[in-house]
């Protein structure tokens, strides 16, 4: 990995699950900071060190260097009761979580009850034309956000709370009912809510904080920031395959507005992709393979969503996506993860373009549903190199049609690949 200028931030140029948690676990070992800077419980961010395996869903995935703060701008939606249970089961692994590692931004909204019974409801509403959320409730609480509604984390450490809660219960039952078609009005257990509530305020409570002053510290004096990202820029509210994206922005513009720190000061923008394209929920995947070989890297790739459990969609790796993505999202360099999973593949298919209309493009000028559901994927073969990488710890030691494969793609992609993961293990990544 490149030496540390400044700052640095990691995402995902595709539909997310490319392997940040590996990337930014490894990365991490060296930041002074790690900032999340969107989404919220719908991440599922795995990690596997000499620790554990571990799925985080809105710690940072820096929390296992004992050296870093790790924060949740305020641009992060927090479920308050799936935060205290995750810093619990990661304690139960003797990972120390407290005031002085774990920073909680006041200005973050908190993802209630009534927001995964909105988030459901209106799911269920579209029908066929469902855009596969993870019913955690993200968009309404980023919705509610965007009105100035909602309770905030601040908010839990307010002398009025039960005031304020009760007023957002009230409105919550009423709009829910309207949501359901019900003339009467849904009811929450306000009691078991308030206890979970309190629980989860005794835990994080020393961890709330005005977290920007801490990051513009951390920035002025030059430190080690690493951002983390959350989904992939094909998911971006504005930028990406819109209806089915997320409601925040993962790109760089994302963690401009979540730090406050300007584009000019971000060294580099590294996008994380896997040596195969994989996509969770509805809309269209090009590449997508709805046969047996979709069927075994889904198999050796354990593809299954670390928040929900559904099995990924499969398809070979998609260039022009991973193009757009990647301008899009400012992306510099690129991490390429899984290539281990081709290890038995005696061929290996790379989408180089799409053929929308009779028109192609290496490069889509859009991500819209319309012309991703037209594309026809111009495909390139490679071959495999049949043999195990998992114990290459140098890209010289990778089989040469594995070497030629990272890079086919890194000239098809136009980036350069600064990694390349041959496990999931923290140390088995190839530097190049």
């Amino acid at each position: 990995m490149a030496v540390w200028e400044k700052t640095n931030f990691v995402t995902d140029p595709l539909w997310g699950d490319n392997g940040k948690g590996k990337v930014i676990d490894l990365m991490a070992q060296r930041a002074d900071m790690v900032i999340r800077i969107n989404g919220g419980p719908n991440a599922g961010h795995t990690v596997r060190n000499e620790k554990g395996e571990f799925a985080l869903h809105l710690i940072p995935s820096g929390i296992f260097n004992p050296e870093a703060v790790c924060a949740l701008a305020g641009t992060v939606v927090v479920n308050p009761i799936l935060l205290t249970e995750e810093i619990k089961n990661l304690r139960k692994s003797d990972i120390e979580i407290n005031g002085n590692n774990l920073l909680i931004s006041r200005d973050a909204h908190l993802i209630m009850p009534w927001h995964r019974t909105r988030d459901n409801l209106r799911e269920t509403s579209r029908g066929n034309e469902k855009i596969g959320t993870t019913g955690q409730g993200i968009g309404p609480t980023y919705s509610d956000r965007s009105l100035r509604e909602g309770l905030r984390v601040r908010d839990l450490l307010s002398p009025d709370f039960v005031e304020k809660f009760n007023k957002e219960m009230s409105y919550q039952e009423k709009l829910a009912g309207i949501m359901s078609d019900n003339t009467k009005t849904v009811y929450y257990n306000r009691e078991k809510i308030l206890n979970d509530l309190y629980e989860a305020r005794e835990m994080i409570a020393p961890m709330i904080t005005d977290v920007l002053p801490v990051i513009w510290n951390y920035h002025s004096r030059r430190k080690n920031i690493l951002g983390e990202a959350g989904q992939g820029m094909l998911l971006d509210l504005d930028l990406g395959c819109y209806p089915g994206v997320t409601s925040s922005h993962p790109g760089i513009a994302g963690f401009n507005l979540a730090t406050g720190i300007p584009p000019k000061d971000v060294a580099r923008v590294i996008g994380v992709t896997k040596a195969y394209t994989t996509r969770v929920g509805e809309g269209p995947l090009p590449t997508e393979l709805c046969d047996e070989i979709g069927e075994k890297i889904r198999k050796i790739g354990h593809e299954f969503g670390a928040t929900t459990g559904r099995p990924r969609r499969c398809g070979w790796l998609d260039i022009p996506a991973l193009r757009y993505g990647s301008r899009v999202g400012g992306i510099d360099t690129l991490a390429l993860t899984k290539i281990d999973i081709f290890d038995t593949f005696s061929e290996i298919k790379i989408c180089i373009g799409y053929e929308v209309d009779e028109v192609k493009y290496v490069t889509p000028p859009e991500a819209s549903n319309e012309l991703l559901a037209k594309a026809k994927p111009i495909l390139t073969s490679l071959p495999g190199w049949e043999k195990d990488t998992s114990s290459c710890k140098t890209f010289n030691d990778l089989p040469k049609n594995a070497q030629r494969f990272v890079m086919s793609v890194q000239e098809w992609a136009g980036k350069r690949i600064e990694l390349v993961s041959v496990g999931s293990d923290r140390q088995a990544s190839i530097y190049t």
